[in-house]
């Protein structure tokens, strides 16, 4: 039982979504800066893959990519918005996530005692 699957998917999503929480912090935090592009992070095809394919889900590993979005004045493609919507959908996705982790260790724990 401790050798589940889902845990280690359950880990490789919040490594994920960590990382794109971190990209939207590092892009708004540029909304300013000429000439800067936002970036994004993609784990969740990487991660169905594995899973599909039977490897280690652990495998899977996000990738960063620069958006080509329209350009600002100042050739800067951040559009605030975007990213708080974005953000707001990570940190759910994040909270769900953190409490299925929790849930399924309750389960290994209770199957554990026996009771």
């Amino acid at each position: 039982m401790l050798e589940d699957v889902s845990i280690d998917a359950l880990q490789a999503a919040l490594r994920g979504l960590s990382q794109r929480q971190q990209a939207v912090g590092d892009n708004i935090a540029n909304v300013n800066t000429p000439y800067f592009q936002a970036s994004r992070v993609e784990f969740e095809g990487s991660l169905k893959n594995a899973l599909g394919d039977g490897a280690n889900p652990l495998t899977a590993s996000p990738t960063v990519v620069w958006t080509d979005d329209s350009s600002g004045l100042n050739e800067n493609n951040v559009d605030v918005n975007a990213e708080t919507l974005i953000g707001i959908k990570t940190q759910l996705a994040y909270e769900l996530a953190l409490r299925a982790t929790g849930d399924r260790f309750t389960l290994v724990r209770t199957a554990v005692k026996g009771v």
